[in-house]
């Protein structure tokens, strides 16, 4: 077979492949792979193309030692392999498909990560003329119920609230500080104080803060404090008029609730390290920890509670159990961050913090069943325990609360998190050895979420708050993008078998209605015969019993020698055309017995010596002649011998016949005059030979005839038996 223009296909491999559900019987798909070798060429004809022809550069053009440098032969004669070709051989594979853009997208990705760090190390500029205060002075503050100050003590900032919960009174943080002695900057003229600025990066509480005995600023209240606003960083200007050129006094009264009555550590009571700087880049880092913290985080979690709505929906429609548990947990992923960033909700603050801390068991059960039903596991007693954590969970934190919940929240964080590693791994395990495709998903959304948490870490150079949310965030829209793409994919192939079921169930159609027309036709023609065996069975009856019984009443009665044998000759062929209108079957050792019998009596009545050859292989035979068959035969045979009497002047006769496996051959031969010259070609004119030939073709055989001037004549019958 040739393929386009002097190309021979020489192979073509069929090559299974796998796609579908972990889990499920893998639905198969096979491609062709089509081997195209060119045919061959003389060693005159083939053109030498160097690696400069190959691209877009002139030959002339390529540099000596450039991957486009022409292979040279060398002083012996052999070609020398070019640069190019040298460096694909070391490489083991093809250059341009190694360094193919589509292989880019990982080291794309580190560049940009890797960027935005650098710029961000070089925005974050010299901090030389800025204070950093990591000391102050804390004491209880007064309250109705205990009026005395506490007595005060030197503490290290950061200072984290995990003290009891009896001692959750107000504190009061002192710090003193001087102003820098070295000139403004450049980026004011009313020197450093007039640019001056105080910045908190974490001042979790509300809190009251004074300069020198001024109020500066207020957040919150004191008598009920709320840990909605521990995110974001507190940036507050300091007056020129309240500041003195030294001594300083920084006072800073935080309530706040203590570690153990939080779900989470962000909530507690925090102040980090005081810094005193121009407020140009103060502000700076407010904006960039306040985006990082609050900003990227709510965006995230609004994203992934779309990303949860749109599986929902898509679990409605498809019915595919994994991506309602998918859902369910993107949108409690999205509530938890909600809480998790201070979201304003009319509850008490137990209430919040129980809130929090009873969604972590629900949002981690959903992910755990998530990937199992994707993986294809469905292990009721596994399954059922699990769900159960979102039970006891709540029930321990409600026994716990208010001053306990840390030591609830802390252990089953821990162990959740396992539990979905777990799962994660599992997961990934059956995917690598049943469906590749669901492996890369997931294990591109782990990647994803693996650079997230890198990302982070590299934008925040000290203490990072929230860690891993927006990791997991992004994990999960990645994850959700994976799934619908996959989805598509399998809607496409699903399409492809449809519309390949579609055609194969056209073309049943086809053959089934051929072969209904063909079975129709086939009845048909049947009840045709049927009618014209009956009607045939209706004509021999009236010709054996009307016609007949006058012909038999002709040869008895009749005076006339010569009318009785011609009554009697037409009353065998009578009885020959009744036998062959009835339709029935003969037996080959029956009729070449009839045939031998009629044509010795004519021959012997003529003078002609027959010699008459008949196998007994072919006399014993059990094979049947069709009706119409024998009654053609035998007046085929009857013309023959008529010709021998009448016309050929023979002597002696010949008949033999012989059988295969499909055909019957009858022949018969004399030694007379033959046929003369002037009727050589137009035999069918006379002697009874056209309708010979005639009868021999409505049986689907063949008549033929030799003959020649005093050579005698052979005549050669072949019919399909």
């Amino acid at each position: 077979m040739r393929h386009g223009a002097g190309a021979t296909i020489v192979a073509a491999r069929r090559h299974p492949g796998r796609s579908g559900r972990i889990g499920r019987p893998p639905a198969t798909s096979s491609g062709f792979h089509i081997s195209v070798t060119p045919p061959p060429v003389p060693a005159a004809d083939v053109p030498t193309i160097h690696a400069s022809q190959a691209t877009d550069t002139p030959p002339e053009s390529a540099a000596p030692g450039s991957l486009h440098e022409p292979a040279m032969p060398d002083a012996g004669g052999a070609v020398r392999p070019s640069l190019r070709q040298r460096i694909e051989r070391l490489s083991g594979g093809s250059l341009l498909a190694a360094l193919h853009p589509a292989r880019w997208g990982l080291l794309v990705l580190a560049l940009i990560v890797g960027g935005l760090w650098l710029v961000e190390l070089g925005s974050r500029g010299s901090q030389d003329d800025m204070t950093v205060i990591r000391s102050a002075t804390l004491m209880a503050m007064p309250t109705p119920e205990r009026p005395q100050a506490g007595a005060p003590r030197l503490i290290t900032l950061p200072h984290a609230w995990d003290h009891s919960p009896r001692l959750s009174a107000p504190l009061g943080y002192r710090v003193r500080f001087d102003l820098p002695t070295r000139a403004p900057s450049a980026a004011g003229s009313a020197g450093l104080a007039g640019m001056a600025g105080l910045y908190i990066e974490r001042l979790c509480g509300a809190h009251e803060i004074r300069l020198n005995g001024w109020r500066l600023a207020v957040r919150g209240r004191l008598d009920v404090p709320r840990p909605n606003e521990c995110l974001d960083p507190v940036l507050v200007a300091l007056p020129p008029a309240m500041l003195r050129p030294a001594d300083n006094q920084l006072d800073i009264i935080l309530a706040a609730q203590v570690r153990s009555q939080v779900a989470v550590s962000e909530h507690a009571g925090y102040l980090s390290p005081v810094r005193i700087g121009p407020m140009h880049q103060l502000e700076g880092m407010q904006r960039r920890l306040q985006t990082l913290h609050t900003g990227i985080t709510q965006a995230l979690a609004m994203l992934v509670g779309a990303v949860g709505t749109a599986a929902l929906l898509l679990a409605a429609l498809s019915r595919l159990p994994y991506l309602g548990y998918f859902g369910a947990a993107c949108l409690g992923w999205a509530m938890l961050c909600a809480l998790l960033t201070g979201a304003h909700l009319p509850l008490s603050v137990p209430a919040y913090e129980w809130l929090t801390g009873a969604l972590m068991p629900p949002i981690a059960v959903a992910a755990i069943l998530s990937l199992m039903r994707y993986s294809g596991i469905q292990v009721r007693w596994i399954e059922l325990s699990v769900a159960l954590q979102s039970i006891v969970v709540p029930l321990s934190l409600l026994i716990a609360a208010p001053d306990r919940i840390s030591t609830i929240t802390q252990p089953w964080m821990v162990i959740l998190s396992l539990e979905v590693l777990v799962a994660l791994g599992v997961f990934l395990h059956r995917a690598w050895a049943r469906s590749p495709a669901d492996f890369r998903v997931v294990g591109i959304a782990l990647g994803m979420t693996l650079v997230g948490a890198a990302f982070e870490r590299m934008m925040v150079a000290d203490e990072i708050l929230l860690p891993g949310v927006r990791a997991i965030s992004i994990g999960a829209v990645v994850m959700f993008a994976g799934m619908v793409l996959r989805m598509l994919q399998q809607m496409q192939a699903a399409v492809g078998a449809a519309e390949a079921g579609r055609l194969a169930a056209e073309r049943r159609v086809e053959e089934i209605t051929s072969d209904m027309e063909r079975n129709y036709s086939h009845m048909a023609e049947m009840r045709v015969e049927q009618v014209t065996a009956k009607e045939r069975k209706r004509i021999a009856a009236d010709l054996h019993d009307d016609l007949g019984a006058k012909l038999l009443t002709i040869v008895h009665t009749s005076e006339s020698e010569r009318i009785a044998t011609l009554a009697r000759e037409a009353l065998e062929e009578m009885r020959l055309s009744v036998r062959g209108l009835t339709g029935r079957a003969v037996q080959l050792g029956d009729a070449i017995g009839d045939w031998r019998s009629e044509v010795m009596m004519r021959l012997s009545q003529g003078g002609v010596e027959l010699n008459w050859n008949t196998p007994d292989d072919l006399l014993m035979s059990e094979r049947a002649m069709s009706a119409r068959a024998y009654v053609q035969t035998t007046r085929i045979l009857r013309e023959a011998v008529s010709n021998v009497l009448k016309h050929s002047g023979a002597t002696h006769c010949e008949i033999s016949m012989r059988m295969d496996i499909n055909d019957f051959e009858l022949t018969i031969s004399d030694n007379g005059r033959g046929i003369p010259m002037e009727l050589d070609g137009k035999l069918d004119r006379g002697h009874g030979m056209s309708t010979m030939k005639g009868r021999a073709k409505q049986l689907q055989g063949q008549c033929l005839v030799e003959s020649g001037p005093g050579y005698g004549t052979t005549i050669r019958l072949t019919l399909p038996l």
